[in-house]
């Protein structure tokens, strides 16, 4: 039987209101804290190409622009979940800085690693990184005074960058397939990806934050793309090894 809260006693309305309040924090905690595991796995996906860096002492095709904009992405929501901002975004601030450290080892290890020409194109990258970020912070302390419009105008540019590092990530994955240099963790870190995005998208939902309810959506979309794209190739690989198999004559 369905219950009219206008019929209820105040007191009980309150308890009624209150528990739901209770209930969606809980949730919130909960979906945070799995949020925050599933983006350290992806975060953590990276290692195994930083660590061949590292130990080849050389890049070989592997470009730095996704790293370099991680960097800035990471940034960018960490300043969206500060109080000022966007408050009440604990879970945000802690996956988005353990991302932040992760990504300027990453970039450390890379221009270590790496040629001039690419080192003198990432300090540009980098300063022109610096120089955007000075200007949207001071123009977000200076023009807007309430959470609202702040978190409007950092969040636009969040799922900006989102967008640009989920297009630079789903273009490796269309030229590795093209190459034919898909790996089995290619196809677990597609996954992990679309089990993130759909997490945090849940989050976003039960927090009413479209920005990161458009981003994390738009991320579960392009893993759930590249894990298609991954069975996809593995399907074809198989048929075509079956045909070409020779068979025993009878």
């Amino acid at each position: 039987m369905i219950v009219n809260q206008q019929h209820l006693p105040l007191h009980l309305t309150q308890f009624l209101t209150q528990a739901k309040m209770v209930n969606s924090e809980n949730m919130l905690i909960v979906l945070g804290v799995i949020g925050n595991v599933t983006s350290f796995f992806v975060f953590a996906s990276l290692l195994p190409t930083i660590w061949r860096i590292w130990k080849n002492k050389s890049v070989d095709e592997f470009k730095y622009h996704p790293l370099a904009v991680g960097i800035i992405h990471s940034i960018m929501w960490v300043f969206y979940s500060m109080p000022f901002v966007h408050p009440h975004s604990i879970p945000v601030t802690t996956v988005n800085s353990v991302g932040l450290v992760m990504y300027i080892i990453f970039n450390i290890i890379y221009y270590v690693n790496t040629n001039k020409t690419t080192r003198r194109s990432m300090v540009l990258h980098y300063i022109a990184e610096f120089v955007f970020l000075a200007g949207l912070v001071w123009s977000t302390l200076v023009t807007f005074d309430s959470h609202a419009t702040r978190s409007g105008y950092v969040g636009f540019f969040c799922v900006f960058f989102g967008i640009i590092l989920y297009g630079l990530d789903l273009g490796i994955t269309v030229k590795a397939i093209r190459a034919k240099n898909v790996k089995s963790r290619l196809l677990l870190y597609s996954l992990v990806c679309f089990l993130n995005g759909l997490v945090w998208s849940v989050y976003a939902l039960v927090k009413y934050d479209p920005y990161i309810l458009i981003e994390n959506s738009l991320g579960a979309l392009i893993g759930c793309i590249q894990f298609l794209l991954y069975i996809g190739y593995y399907c074809v690989e198989r048929f075509r090894t079956i045909k070409l198999s020779p068979v025993d004559d009878c």
